[in-house]
């Protein structure tokens, strides 16, 4: 039996008994022992191989859990739009003025964050803590209750987002930009009647200066063209809605908004009047006068119309629109 079972093997002549393991037993103990070298090189490299895969895809294609870190780039970017909407307009409007609100700058932000652009101003934490003092916790949950209702929203046309533009009061007229700038592309930008504005709060203006003095300021901020006397500036041209398009400062053509700036008047629907030894410039209104007028949408809020209604009727032609995250 011994023999039998371990292939004794006698080799005649030689007087030597030599005992063995069947050859198929060792070349199964041989390729086994070769698979555990083979796996225990190769198992690491495999491993780095996949590592190295995930790391590519994570830098190519973003975050291997997308539903996550969708969910929250959304919740930072409402967060952002609340700090936004703070700066941007009075807390004490009514709530679908602040609503319309929400969605401009929602729409600018996502704009500006696709483009690449400086993104709108905001509060910080801390300021509107200062600014509301011991209302903070209930003015910021209103604000938030805003952001909410209106969570996604975006004004879109063609497929883009629009250029929101807002100002606080209008001249009686929102502006047409494309009768200003002819290559605009903002046929959402027209002319709308605000008929509450010329009653609003800071809708007139008026400032004096000596002429002399007037005159050396002017020299002051347009030093590349300074003007020696009141027949050295002219206002050239209007718009329909008489804002200043055009004006001229010691020969050299600027644009109302300009000489707005330079001037920091309220709005480039001004007019400027020689009296005795004095110069007097009247505005009217509060801003560029493009797109939506916050006193005018207040008042619609406040007649009953929707934030729908009030942009739709600001920016006619656009579509709103939900988006989870900037395009």
């Amino acid at each position: 039996m011994f023999y039998r079972k371990y292939h004794v093997a006698l080799r005649e002549g030689e007087g030597e008994v030599r005992v063995g393991l069947p050859t198929s037993i060792m070349r199964k103990k041989i390729d086994k022992l070769l698979s555990l070298v083979i796996i225990g090189i190769l198992l690491p490299l495999f491993i780095t191989i996949i590592s190295q895969r995930m790391q590519l895809e994570q830098v190519i294609y973003g975050d291997i859990n997308p539903t996550e870190d969708t969910a929250q780039a959304t919740e930072d970017l409402e967060e952002q739009v609340i700090g936004i909407v703070a700066k941007e307009i009075s807390v004490d409007m009514d709530r679908d003025a602040i609503c319309a609100q929400c969605v401009i700058a929602r729409t600018n932000l996502c704009d500006a964050k696709e483009k690449g652009m400086p993104e709108p101003e905001a509060l910080s934490q801390k300021e509107m803590q200062t600014l509301w003092g011991e209302n903070y916790d209930t003015i910021y949950q209103e604000l938030q209750e805003c952001v909410a209702d209106t969570k996604n929203q975006v004004l879109m046309w063609e497929g883009d987002y629009i250029y929101a533009a807002y100002h606080a009061v209008s001249a009686g007229r929102t502006r047409d930009m494309a009768k200003l700038y002819e290559d605009a592309k903002m046929p959402y930008l027209k002319e709308q009647l605000c008929k509450e504005d010329a009653v609003a709060e800071g809708y007139l203006a008026v400032n004096y200066w000596g002429r002399d003095e007037f005159i050396e300021k002017c020299g002051s901020l347009f030093p590349e063209s300074v003007p020696q006397s009141m027949k050295d500036i002219v206002i050239i041209s209007r718009d329909e809605t008489g804002y200043v398009e055009e004006i001229s400062v010691g020969g050299k053509s600027y644009t109302g908004e300009e000489f707005r700036n330079r001037f920091e008047l309220n709005s480039a629907c001004f007019s400027i009047t020689e009296l005795e030894d004095q110069v007097r410039i009247v505005t009217k209104g509060l801003g560029h006068g493009f797109g939506l007028s916050q006193n005018m949408a207040n008042c619609m809020a406040e007649e009953g119309q929707s934030y729908k209604e009030i942009l739709a009727y600001f920016y006619p032609e656009t579509e709103l629109k939900e988006v989870s995250s900037p395009k």
